[in-house]
């Protein structure tokens, strides 16, 4: 069966909403300006749309503060002036309280799924992007291993192609990375965490072991770029581990890379322009010439099919679980899978979505055999 029979969505809410606000006149007022407000503030101007104002709300306002140049100004204000306005919500969450507040004075409320704007990419989801690559994408879907990979999988293109929370939240998973009904963790596991962040995952790593009863970890490797989160993984909560952790990113070779520091999650390797620069090491050498390791997590902002190729004498040698993160950019969902099965057929293939409305947070599951609980 072809993956097109599935994709019933051809229009993007966001860019149909826009257009409509741009031709009815009245200002466009971004609301929001963290991490969701700088994407969407980035995507706009990429699209030659000029935002009139950036409006947050009273309890997240700070008189004199500024976005992009822009004065913030207080968005609860803002509803109970005279005038018509076009709304933009930024905003992870959009309450039924907000809505209404926004209705007193809205010409139009763009609502909608932020994570269509992708990662380190300029691709979008489209009708026309699965056309072009039908067969990759239906010989991808026919590999999945279960029936709610190939529903999670179809139901991810469908709300990234229509940028609207109808479809993804279905097949919400909470245990990121670690999906229960999927992962059967072993003794003495040596953890490779690329994107650590805080130490949250391998935190949640270990909680996993104690659950399924299994013997603690006999080495975590965990890389983490940002100075300030890795400062937070030196201080993570994980009793007696052996934990190595390295202030540097995961690619395929060691070098030193550009580095895009932005809010909260958002900072990303790249190979163009940056705001900093950082090491990078690849996991073979990481690994000190040993290429063992029995499980690879990977969230990493769009770099991990580099980092894969950093790490395919690992993976080649030791078949370890891997858990990557396939939903930075359209690309991904062609080249990582084609990439693990080139350095090994072994592999049985899953995925679970692990954000409760959003496109976010896809997990590639490989599994060797013997690894998997079904």
């Amino acid at each position: 069966m072809s993956i097109l029979e599935k994709i019933c969505e051809s229009r993007n809410h966001f860019l149909d909403t826009i257009d409509e606000m741009q031709k009815n006149g009245r200002p466009l007022v971004l609301c929001g300006a963290g991490y969701l407000g700088q994407k969407t503030w980035e995507f706009l101007t990429s699209q030659n749309v000029k935002v009139d104002y950036v409006a947050v709300n009273e309890k997240y306002f700070t008189e004199g503060s500024t976005f992009y140049g822009y004065d913030i100004i207080n968005l609860d204000q803002l509803t109970r002036q005279d005038g018509t306005y076009n709304y933009i919500l930024a905003i992870q969450y959009v309450s039924a309280e907000l809505e209404a507040m926004l209705a007193n004075n809205a010409e139009s409320i763009l609502i909608f799924d932020h994570s269509f704007i992708g990662v380190n990419t300029d691709t979008l989801y489209t009708a026309e992007f699965c056309q072009e690559n039908e067969a990759v994408l239906t010989e991808f879907y026919n590999s999945l291993g279960d029936e709610r990979s190939k529903e999670t999988l179809v139901a991810f293109i469908n709300q990234r192609i229509c940028a609207r929370s109808l479809y993804y939240g279905k097949y919400f998973d909470p245990n990121h990375y670690l999906a229960e009904d999927l992962v059967r963790l072993q003794d003495n596991e040596v953890y490779v965490d690329c994107g650590a962040y805080d130490g949250d995952s391998v935190v949640a790593f270990l909680k996993a072991a104690q659950k399924q009863g299994v013997k603690k970890p006999a080495k975590i490797l965990a890389f983490e770029p940002e100075e300030k989160n890795f400062a937070l993984l030196q201080r993570a909560d994980i009793g007696d581990v052996e934990l190595k952790a390295i202030n540097k990113g995961v690619w395929s070779e060691n070098t030193t890379l550009r580095f895009d520091s932005g809010m909260d999650t958002s900072s990303r390797l790249s190979e163009g322009e940056g705001n900093t620069s950082i090491d990078v090491v690849s996991i073979d050498n990481a690994l000190e010439g040993t290429n063992y390791a029995t499980f690879i997590k990977m969230d990493i902002e769009g770099a991990e099919l580099e980092a894969l190729k950093g790490a395919q004498h690992t993976i080649r040698a030791s078949l370890p679980v891997l858990t990557i993160s396939l939903y930075h950019k359209p690309e991904d969902l062609l080249t990582i899978p084609q990439y693990i099965r080139e350095l090994s057929d072994n592999y049985r293939f899953y995925l679970r979505g692990h954000h409760p409305a959003l496109a976010f947070e896809l997990v590639l599951y490989a599994l060797p055999a013997g690894r998997t609980v079904q």
